[in-house]
Protein backbone atom coordinates (compact mmCIF):
# COMPACT_ATOMS: atom_id res chain seq x y z
CA UNK A 1 0.00 0.00 0.00
CA UNK A 2 2.47 2.38 0.80
CA UNK A 3 4.68 1.70 -2.28
CA UNK A 4 1.12 2.26 -4.25
CA UNK A 5 0.99 5.61 -2.44
CA UNK A 6 4.44 6.55 -3.31
CA UNK A 7 3.49 5.62 -7.03
CA UNK A 8 0.17 7.49 -6.99
CA UNK A 9 2.15 10.45 -5.54
CA UNK A 10 4.97 10.51 -8.41
CA UNK A 11 1.93 10.19 -11.09
CA UNK A 12 0.33 13.36 -9.23
CA UNK A 13 3.47 15.22 -9.29
CA UNK A 14 4.15 14.36 -12.72
CA UNK A 15 0.82 15.29 -14.20
CA UNK A 16 1.20 18.39 -11.92
CA UNK A 17 4.89 19.32 -13.61
CA UNK A 18 3.18 18.97 -16.91
CA UNK A 19 0.37 21.21 -16.76
CA UNK A 20 3.02 23.39 -15.18
CA UNK A 21 4.86 23.10 -18.28
CA UNK A 22 1.71 23.28 -20.60
CA UNK A 23 1.21 26.72 -19.18
CA UNK A 24 4.76 27.96 -19.39
CA UNK A 25 4.51 27.17 -22.68
CA UNK A 26 1.53 28.66 -23.37
CA UNK A 27 2.45 31.79 -21.46
CA UNK A 28 5.71 32.51 -23.54
CA UNK A 29 3.84 32.23 -27.03
CA UNK A 30 1.12 34.46 -25.69
CA UNK A 31 3.61 36.81 -24.67
CA UNK A 32 6.31 36.61 -27.65
CA UNK A 33 9.81 34.88 -27.34
CA UNK A 34 12.25 37.55 -26.45
CA UNK A 35 15.48 38.00 -29.20
CA UNK A 36 18.54 35.90 -27.91
CA UNK A 37 21.60 37.40 -26.63
CA UNK A 38 23.16 36.51 -29.99
CA UNK A 39 20.92 38.40 -31.89
CA UNK A 40 21.74 41.53 -33.85
CA UNK A 41 19.95 44.22 -35.92
CA UNK A 42 22.16 44.71 -38.97
CA UNK A 43 20.81 47.94 -40.45
CA UNK A 44 19.17 51.01 -38.99
CA UNK A 45 15.86 50.83 -36.47
CA UNK A 46 12.92 51.79 -38.29
CA UNK A 47 9.72 54.29 -36.82
CA UNK A 48 6.84 55.10 -37.37
CA UNK A 49 4.47 57.38 -36.21
CA UNK A 50 1.13 57.74 -37.33
CA UNK A 51 -2.14 59.47 -36.19
CA UNK A 52 -4.95 57.31 -38.27
CA UNK A 53 -8.23 59.17 -37.19
CA UNK A 54 -10.01 56.73 -35.69
CA UNK A 55 -13.53 55.17 -37.57
CA UNK A 56 -14.24 57.95 -39.94
CA UNK A 57 -15.35 57.19 -42.95
CA UNK A 58 -14.42 55.87 -45.49
CA UNK A 59 -13.37 53.66 -42.58
CA UNK A 60 -12.39 50.17 -44.68
CA UNK A 61 -10.94 51.64 -47.52
CA UNK A 62 -8.60 53.85 -45.07
CA UNK A 63 -7.68 51.37 -43.51
CA UNK A 64 -6.72 49.09 -46.35
CA UNK A 65 -4.68 52.22 -47.83
CA UNK A 66 -3.26 52.58 -44.27
CA UNK A 67 -2.23 48.60 -43.80
CA UNK A 68 -0.87 48.43 -47.09
CA UNK A 69 0.92 51.54 -46.75
CA UNK A 70 2.68 49.89 -43.31
CA UNK A 71 2.91 46.88 -44.61
CA UNK A 72 5.78 48.50 -47.64
CA UNK A 73 7.53 50.22 -44.88
CA UNK A 74 8.12 47.72 -42.88
CA UNK A 75 8.39 49.81 -39.22
CA UNK A 76 9.76 48.16 -36.71
CA UNK A 77 7.56 50.63 -34.03
CA UNK A 78 4.63 52.39 -34.55
CA UNK A 79 3.29 55.36 -32.08
CA UNK A 80 -0.52 55.35 -33.03
CA UNK A 81 -2.74 58.43 -31.77
CA UNK A 82 -6.63 58.48 -32.39
CA UNK A 83 -6.60 54.68 -32.40
CA UNK A 84 -10.55 53.68 -31.63
CA UNK A 85 -12.50 50.42 -29.86
CA UNK A 86 -15.82 49.56 -30.65
CA UNK A 87 -17.53 47.46 -27.83
CA UNK A 88 -17.54 43.69 -28.52
CA UNK A 89 -14.88 44.10 -31.17
CA UNK A 90 -10.80 44.01 -31.03
CA UNK A 91 -9.17 47.24 -30.67
CA UNK A 92 -8.15 48.93 -33.91
CA UNK A 93 -4.75 48.49 -33.98
CA UNK A 94 -4.74 45.22 -33.66
CA UNK A 95 -7.08 44.91 -36.73
CA UNK A 96 -5.28 47.24 -38.36
CA UNK A 97 -2.01 44.77 -37.97
CA UNK A 98 -3.47 41.45 -37.68
CA UNK A 99 -0.91 38.57 -38.80
CA UNK A 100 1.94 41.29 -39.64
CA UNK A 101 3.73 39.46 -36.66
CA UNK A 102 3.31 43.22 -34.51
CA UNK A 103 3.03 42.79 -30.46
CA UNK A 104 0.84 45.65 -29.79
CA UNK A 105 -0.17 47.57 -26.14
CA UNK A 106 -2.64 50.21 -26.27
CA UNK A 107 -4.11 52.48 -23.58
CA UNK A 108 -7.42 50.58 -22.67
CA UNK A 109 -8.81 47.62 -23.95
CA UNK A 110 -12.63 49.12 -23.53
CA UNK A 111 -13.67 46.27 -20.69
CA UNK A 112 -14.33 49.48 -18.51
CA UNK A 113 -16.33 51.13 -20.85
CA UNK A 114 -19.50 50.80 -22.56
CA UNK A 115 -18.97 53.71 -25.51
CA UNK A 116 -16.73 53.59 -28.03
CA UNK A 117 -13.13 55.08 -27.30
CA UNK A 118 -11.92 57.78 -30.46
CA UNK A 119 -8.69 59.29 -29.02
CA UNK A 120 -6.56 56.21 -27.58
CA UNK A 121 -3.03 56.26 -28.22
CA UNK A 122 -1.49 52.59 -28.81
CA UNK A 123 2.01 51.63 -29.72
CA UNK A 124 3.06 48.30 -31.44
CA UNK A 125 6.71 46.51 -32.04
CA UNK A 126 8.66 44.03 -33.48
CA UNK A 127 9.93 42.64 -30.40
CA UNK A 128 8.15 41.68 -26.94
CA UNK A 129 7.01 44.68 -24.87
CA UNK A 130 5.72 45.29 -21.70
CA UNK A 131 3.66 48.37 -20.65
CA UNK A 132 6.26 50.74 -18.81
CA UNK A 133 3.19 53.75 -17.87
CA UNK A 134 0.69 55.59 -19.07
CA UNK A 135 0.15 59.43 -18.06
CA UNK A 136 -2.27 61.91 -18.57
CA UNK A 137 -0.82 65.09 -19.25
CA UNK A 138 -1.93 68.42 -17.21
CA UNK A 139 -2.66 70.17 -20.49
CA UNK A 140 -5.13 67.40 -22.15
CA UNK A 141 -2.90 65.16 -23.31
CA UNK A 142 -1.68 61.44 -22.57
CA UNK A 143 1.63 59.73 -23.06
CA UNK A 144 2.15 55.36 -23.38
CA UNK A 145 5.20 54.39 -22.43
CA UNK A 146 6.35 50.53 -23.24
CA UNK A 147 9.42 48.93 -22.78
CA UNK A 148 10.76 47.10 -26.15
CA UNK A 149 13.30 43.80 -25.69
CA UNK A 150 14.88 44.49 -28.94
CA UNK A 151 18.14 42.84 -30.40
CA UNK A 152 21.53 44.26 -29.94
CA UNK A 153 22.89 46.34 -30.05
CA UNK A 154 19.57 48.09 -28.91
CA UNK A 155 18.62 45.84 -25.85
CA UNK A 156 16.04 47.75 -23.42
CA UNK A 157 14.53 50.30 -25.52
CA UNK A 158 11.79 52.73 -24.38
CA UNK A 159 9.39 54.05 -26.49
CA UNK A 160 6.67 56.30 -25.90
CA UNK A 161 3.12 57.37 -27.99
CA UNK A 162 1.37 60.90 -27.13
CA UNK A 163 -1.26 62.65 -28.30
CA UNK A 164 -3.49 65.82 -26.77
CA UNK A 165 -7.09 65.27 -26.55
CA UNK A 166 -8.31 69.08 -26.91
CA UNK A 167 -4.92 71.00 -27.71
CA UNK A 168 -5.08 71.42 -30.75
CA UNK A 169 -6.45 74.63 -31.29
CA UNK A 170 -4.45 77.81 -31.76
CA UNK A 171 -4.60 79.58 -28.67
CA UNK A 172 -4.35 76.09 -26.78
CA UNK A 173 -0.29 77.01 -26.84
CA UNK A 174 -0.14 77.03 -22.65
CA UNK A 175 -1.98 73.64 -22.76
CA UNK A 176 0.98 72.46 -25.22
CA UNK A 177 3.98 73.78 -23.11
CA UNK A 178 2.52 72.29 -20.21
CA UNK A 179 2.14 68.84 -21.75
CA UNK A 180 6.03 69.48 -22.96
CA UNK A 181 7.17 69.88 -19.56
CA UNK A 182 5.00 66.89 -17.97
CA UNK A 183 6.08 64.71 -20.91
CA UNK A 184 10.18 65.17 -20.56
CA UNK A 185 9.64 64.96 -16.64
CA UNK A 186 7.39 61.81 -17.25
CA UNK A 187 10.19 60.06 -19.50
CA UNK A 188 13.14 61.07 -17.48
CA UNK A 189 11.59 59.25 -14.26
CA UNK A 190 11.08 56.23 -15.93
CA UNK A 191 14.20 55.86 -18.49
CA UNK A 192 17.37 54.78 -18.07
CA UNK A 193 20.35 57.10 -18.74
CA UNK A 194 22.78 54.19 -19.22
CA UNK A 195 20.85 52.59 -21.98
CA UNK A 196 19.61 53.29 -25.20
CA UNK A 197 17.98 56.60 -26.03
CA UNK A 198 14.16 56.73 -25.40
CA UNK A 199 12.13 57.31 -29.01
CA UNK A 200 9.05 59.80 -28.76
CA UNK A 201 5.96 59.37 -31.99
CA UNK A 202 3.34 61.43 -31.31
CA UNK A 203 0.81 63.96 -32.54
CA UNK A 204 1.73 67.31 -31.34
CA UNK A 205 -0.59 69.24 -32.18
CA UNK A 206 2.14 72.01 -32.66
CA UNK A 207 4.89 73.27 -35.05
CA UNK A 208 8.89 73.65 -34.84
CA UNK A 209 8.66 77.09 -33.87
CA UNK A 210 6.17 76.75 -31.46
CA UNK A 211 7.41 77.25 -27.43
CA UNK A 212 6.70 73.38 -26.64
CA UNK A 213 8.49 71.99 -29.85
CA UNK A 214 11.56 74.60 -29.13
CA UNK A 215 11.70 73.25 -25.75
CA UNK A 216 11.81 69.41 -26.38
CA UNK A 217 14.61 70.21 -28.84
CA UNK A 218 16.63 72.16 -26.47
CA UNK A 219 15.78 76.12 -28.07
CA UNK A 220 14.13 77.54 -25.26
CA UNK A 221 13.47 77.19 -21.60
CA UNK A 222 9.70 76.76 -20.02
CA UNK A 223 8.54 77.01 -16.33
CA UNK A 224 12.41 76.75 -15.17
CA UNK A 225 13.13 73.82 -16.96
CA UNK A 226 14.98 72.68 -19.82
CA UNK A 227 15.79 70.26 -22.18
CA UNK A 228 16.99 68.32 -25.28
CA UNK A 229 15.82 65.48 -27.87
CA UNK A 230 16.59 65.90 -31.48
CA UNK A 231 13.95 66.26 -33.78
CA UNK A 232 14.33 63.32 -35.93
CA UNK A 233 12.78 65.73 -39.21
CA UNK A 234 15.70 68.14 -38.79
CA UNK A 235 18.15 65.94 -37.47
CA UNK A 236 18.36 64.16 -40.60
CA UNK A 237 19.20 67.19 -42.49
CA UNK A 238 15.84 68.17 -44.14
CA UNK A 239 14.76 71.42 -45.12
CA UNK A 240 11.95 71.53 -46.11
CA UNK A 241 9.08 71.95 -44.15
CA UNK A 242 7.57 68.05 -44.54
CA UNK A 243 3.79 68.96 -43.68
CA UNK A 244 1.64 66.48 -41.75
CA UNK A 245 -1.54 68.35 -41.63
CA UNK A 246 -1.93 70.05 -45.22
CA UNK A 247 -5.41 71.24 -47.35
CA UNK A 248 -3.70 68.96 -49.72
CA UNK A 249 -5.17 66.17 -47.84
CA UNK A 250 -9.26 67.01 -48.93
CA UNK A 251 -9.59 65.16 -45.20
CA UNK A 252 -7.45 68.12 -43.77
CA UNK A 253 -9.08 70.79 -45.58
CA UNK A 254 -12.96 69.96 -44.91
CA UNK A 255 -11.35 70.49 -40.79
CA UNK A 256 -9.36 73.27 -41.82
CA UNK A 257 -12.20 75.11 -43.46
CA UNK A 258 -15.15 74.31 -40.96
CA UNK A 259 -12.91 75.35 -37.77
CA UNK A 260 -10.41 77.91 -38.83
CA UNK A 261 -11.77 78.98 -42.23
CA UNK A 262 -8.51 78.17 -44.10
CA UNK A 263 -8.65 76.80 -47.61
CA UNK A 264 -4.85 76.61 -47.99
CA UNK A 265 -2.95 75.55 -44.92
CA UNK A 266 0.36 73.69 -44.14
CA UNK A 267 1.96 72.73 -40.80
CA UNK A 268 4.20 70.11 -39.40
CA UNK A 269 2.78 68.88 -36.41
CA UNK A 270 3.49 64.89 -36.41
CA UNK A 271 7.20 64.00 -34.86
CA UNK A 272 9.59 61.57 -33.87
CA UNK A 273 11.83 62.50 -31.30
CA UNK A 274 15.38 60.85 -30.08
CA UNK A 275 16.82 61.46 -26.91
CA UNK A 276 20.25 63.69 -26.56
CA UNK A 277 23.15 61.99 -26.02
CA UNK A 278 23.73 64.76 -23.28
CA UNK A 279 21.32 62.37 -21.27
CA UNK A 280 21.44 59.07 -22.55
CA UNK A 281 24.85 56.68 -23.01
CA UNK A 282 23.72 54.67 -25.61
CA UNK A 283 24.70 55.15 -29.38
CA UNK A 284 21.52 56.60 -31.44
CA UNK A 285 21.88 58.73 -34.60
CA UNK A 286 18.64 59.97 -37.03
CA UNK A 287 20.23 59.16 -40.68
CA UNK A 288 16.82 59.69 -42.63
CA UNK A 289 13.15 61.07 -41.94
CA UNK A 290 10.58 61.40 -44.62
CA UNK A 291 6.69 62.06 -44.60
CA UNK A 292 4.77 58.57 -45.53
CA UNK A 293 1.51 57.54 -45.64
CA UNK A 294 0.59 60.51 -47.93
CA UNK A 295 -0.54 58.07 -51.24
CA UNK A 296 -3.87 58.80 -51.86
CA UNK A 297 -5.55 56.23 -54.11
CA UNK A 298 -8.00 58.89 -56.62
CA UNK A 299 -9.40 61.27 -53.58
CA UNK A 300 -9.07 58.60 -50.39
CA UNK A 301 -6.17 59.08 -48.48
CA UNK A 302 -5.25 56.45 -45.29
CA UNK A 303 -5.81 59.32 -42.84
CA UNK A 304 -6.58 63.15 -42.29
CA UNK A 305 -3.15 63.43 -41.10
CA UNK A 306 0.35 62.14 -42.81
CA UNK A 307 2.61 59.90 -40.92
CA UNK A 308 6.55 60.12 -40.29
CA UNK A 309 9.23 57.01 -41.10
CA UNK A 310 12.18 57.67 -38.82
CA UNK A 311 15.71 55.20 -39.73
CA UNK A 312 18.01 55.38 -37.04
CA UNK A 313 21.41 54.26 -36.79
CA UNK A 314 22.35 52.10 -33.66
CA UNK A 315 26.36 51.90 -33.90
CA UNK A 316 28.92 54.51 -34.78
CA UNK A 317 28.83 55.89 -38.48
CA UNK A 318 31.05 53.95 -40.96
CA UNK A 319 30.28 50.55 -38.75
CA UNK A 320 26.39 50.19 -39.95
CA UNK A 321 24.37 49.02 -42.50
CA UNK A 322 22.84 51.62 -44.94
CA UNK A 323 19.28 52.26 -45.29
CA UNK A 324 16.04 50.41 -45.99
CA UNK A 325 14.16 48.44 -48.58
CA UNK A 326 12.71 51.47 -50.80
Amino acid sequence: MKALNMQRLSSHQLTRCSVLIVISVVCQVSSGQEPTSSETLDRPLRVLTANIWNYAEPYELRMKLLREQITALQPDLIGFQEAGWKPEEEHQVKQLLQGLNYHIEHESDGSDNKERRLLDVAVASRWPLKRKAFHSLPGSGKALAVEITAPQPIGRLLFVSTFGTARWQFDRELQRERDAVALDRFIREISDPNGFPPIIAGDFDATPDSAGIRYLTGLQSLDGHSTHYYDAWKAAGNRGAGPTWTTQNHYAKKTTEQFWHLSDHHRRIDYIFLGSPHHFRGYARVVSTRVVLNQPVGKDWPSDHFGVMAEIATTPKGSEATGIDK
